[in-house]
This record gives structure tokens, C-alpha cells and sequence, in this order.
């Protein structure tokens, strides 16, 4: 099916002469019928813009013109894209098979039709996989920031590395040399080679690019899931506060004698401007960027002299691992005290056979802490008895002097 130059500009004109009906229907979702617009709707029901919707006098964007408007403003948009590239590399040899017979038998308008087929596929798979990686970086660089929870982010995370090992393999169905080899083997028009060679450095690029993106997804996987580790100690922290008033938990992260291990992280450092350093910032400060060098007529700085912000070129480094062996000696307790139904396992004790390097209260408010941090299924297995000094108008201990571990089931 062809169609003229006429009908293609009258389809523009009618989306240009319609573009606030249309940006409602849109932004809104739908658009309402009256008096006044109900020529120009039905003129754009007409030709395949708008469709009725759940009410006669309601009509909204039809799928294709909501996808297209989607597609060119990236709004909700997925990449999860259904990309199989060994079908691709099928339709463009398909294609260049009937190119060159075309070309043999001297048909040059079968031969332009096909060449422009092959010019079709090759840039609606790279525009695929650069929308595709473009929208993953963004996800990535907020921290998926379209959902809220924590066990959401790690699920979304866990989804896109999945499609992002299943693109790589994708990929693969594409060998450079054999594409160079093919290329060479036959004496193929400029035209089509300079295609060829054209989609070749374009997937390159996106195969470093993908494999940095499956970098950073690994790394924040791991990120999210120590937060998460956190936020549910700071929530079964919360929840036993809300059960007993009486508990006054010691701050220990000042102390001298404590392990650095044990010790919270540095807060947060805030500065005044924008952190060029920082890589989630990249892609923003490269548009602005691109945006600047476009102007016709550029804003001139009016403070010329003005102090330059340093920029971090450094690359990351490996973070060595820090075994945390105060974690081992509490699975140890917990284990023990599985083991020995009935029996109390005191944790005062097991502080002083394994001559620990902290004070005995210390050790104490670790062992509290661990066991607000486990799971439900173990939490009704091990009980805590605390043992301490009482104090008036309080039914529970205010200062806690020993823990003993036992299981109840």
C-alpha cells in the first residue's frame, strides 16, 4: 500500500490543526464532545486519531497515536522490548538476497524498494536497542525510582538484569567478521555497504554501553539489598521500641573501644551547586550541554572570574570485603541454642568463653539487635529472657545485665 504526497500532509495538517484536542486527550486520558469541537472530533474518529471510549460523548487517542506520542516523549516507557535480533538478521538477508537479484536483472525500482527495506530494519533495531538502554540507564541512575518500597526496587532491578543478560545473548546472534567478510566477499553497492558498516559501529557502541549498564545494575543490587538489610533492623528496632517503652537502647558508635566495623558511616556531605563527580548526574549534564551549543544566541556569563568546581575524573576502585565476625559469633549463639531445646544459652557466657574484644553491654545490645532482625519462622523458635536491674512504675527491665537464648519449639 502507497500513498501520495497529498495524503501524507493532510494527515500532518490535521494533527497540527487538532494539537490541544489532542495533548487533553492525552494528558487527561479523554476528551468530551460539545458543540464546539464536535466537527473536529468527529473528524479525527474519522481518521483513525480518536475512538469512542467508555461513554458516547467520551473518546480518547487510538493505541497507535498514543504509542507514537509515548515513543517520541519516552513516557512510560518500557525496556523490556520483545528484541530478537537472529529474526532481524533473517529479514535484512532476506531483503539484501532480493536486492542483489534485482540489481542483476537491472531492476532499479525493485532494487531501491528493498534497499529501503534493508535501511528500515537496521534503523528500527538500533533505534529499539538505543531506546531500550536509554530508558534502563534512566531507571538505573534513579534507582528505579517509579516504584517506592525497597523489595520493589530490588525486584525491578532483578527484572531488567535478567533482560539485560537475555539482550546480550541477543546480540550474539550478530558476528562482526562475518559481517566485514560478507562485505568484502562481493563487490556490494556503496550505498549498501556504507548501511552495513553504518549499523556495525552503532551496535559496537551499544555493546560497551550495555555492558556497563549490566555493571552498575549488579552493584546496585547489591546496594539495595544491604538497605534493605538495614531497613528491616531499624523496623523490628521500631516495632519492640512501640512494645516496651521500658527498653532505653545505649549509643555506641562515639565510643573509643568500639570496632570500626561496628561503627555507623559517615553522614551525608552536602554541597551548593551540582556535583559534576557524580555519575548519575552524566547524562543530564551532557544534555545541557548539547542544549548550550545549540543556541543561536547564547546567554553570556556575566561573572567570568568566578571560582571553577573541580571535577572527579578518578576511576572506581574494588572495595576490599569486611568480614563481619561479630554476625558469625551471633549465628553461632542462635545455632547453639536451636540445638538445645529447653535449655537456656547465656549470652554473658558465650561472651566470656570466646573472650570477645567488646564490653559485655555492648555485646548484649548486638545480640538484642540480631534477634529483632530475623525472620518471622525463627523469631517463634528462640525466645530472649532478659535479666536486669527493675525500675519503679516499669513492669520490664530498664537496664539489661544479661540475655539468655532458648528455644520454645
Amino acid at each position: 500500500m502507497s500513498f501520495d504526497q497529498a495524503q501524507v500532509a493532510g494527515l500532518i495538517r490535521k494533527l497540527g490543526s487538532a494539537d490541544q484536542l489532542l495533548a487533553e486527550a492525552y494528558v487527561n486520558g479523554t476528551v468530551f464532545i460539545d458543540d464546539k469541537n464536535q466537527a473536529l472530533i468527529d473528524s479525527l474518529k474519522k481518521s483513525g486519531l480518536l475512538r469512542i471510549a467508555d461513554q458516547s460523548d467520551e473518546f480518547r487517542l487510538t493505541s497507535d497515536i498514543k504509542h507514537l506520542i509515548d515513543r517520541l516523549l519516552l513516557r512510560n516507557a518500557n525496556y523490556r522490548q520483545n528484541t530478537n535480533m537472529a529474526k532481524m538478521v533473517a529479514n535484512v538477508t532476506e531483503d539484501i538476497d532480493a536486492y542483489r537479484q534485482a540489481l542483476e536483472k537491472n531492476e532499479q525500482d525493485e532494487a531501491n524498494y528493498h534497499l529501503e527495506q534493508i535501511d528500515d530494519n537496521l534503523y528500527e533495531s538500533i533505534e529499539q536497542l538505543e531506546n531500550s538502554l536509554g530508558v534502563m540507564f534512566s531507571a538505573i541512575t534513579s534507582q528505579f525510582g517509579f516504584v517506592n518500597s525497597l523489595a520493589s526496587k530490588i525486584r525491578e532491578n532483578k527484572r531488567a538484569l535478567a533482560y539485560a543478560q537475555q539482550l546480550v545473548k541477543e546480540l550474539n546472534h550478530i558476528n562482526l567478521n562475518e559481517c566485514y567478510d560478507w562485505i568484502s566477499s562481493w563487490s556490494a553497492p556503496a550505498e549498501l555497504s556504507n548501511k552495513v558498516i553504518r549499523f556495525i559501529d552503532q551496535y559496537q557502541d551499544i555493546v560497551v554501553r550495555l555492558a556497563s549498564i549490566v555493571d552498575r545494575m549488579k552493584t546496585l543490587l547489591f546496594t539495595l539489598r544491604l538497605q534493605e538489610q538495614t531497613a528491616n533492623r531499624t523496623r523490628a528496632m521500631a516495632q519492640f521500641l512501640n512494645q516496651h517503652p521500658e527498653w532505653n537502647p545505649r549509643e555506641w558508635s562515639e565510643q573509643p573501644d568500639v570496632p570500626s566495623i561496628l561503627k555507623r558511616d559517615k553522614g551525608l556531605t552536602f554541597i551548593s551547586g551540582i556535583n559534576s563527580g557524580k555519575s548519575s548526574l552524566q547524562q543530564e549534564l551532557i544534555n545541557i550541554v548539547q542544549d548550550l551549543k545549540r543556541q543561536n544566541a547564547p546567554v553570556k556569563l556575566h561573572n567570568k572570574n568566578r571560582e571553577a568546581m573541580p571535577v572527579d575524573i578518578s576511576e572506581t576502585i574494588n572495595i576490599d570485603y569486611q568480614h563481619d565476625d561479630y554476625e558469625t559469633h551471633i549465628e553461632t549463639l542462635f545455632a547453639q541454642a536451636l540445638k538445645k531445646q529447653g535449655h537456656k544459652i547465656s549470652a554473658l557466657q558465650y561472651w566470656k568463653t570466646e573472650a570477645l574484644p567488646i564490653q559485655p553491654n555492648l555485646w548484649l545490645d548486638i545480640v538484642f539487635a540480631q534477634h529483632c532482625c530475623l525472620q518471622q519462622r525463627f523469631k517463634q523458635l528462640i525466645a530472649l529472657d532478659l535479666e536486669g536491674d527493675s525500675l519503679q512504675d516499669y513492669d520490664g527491665n530498664q537496664s539489661i545485665s544479661e540475655i539468655y537464648i532458648r528455644r520454645i519449639q
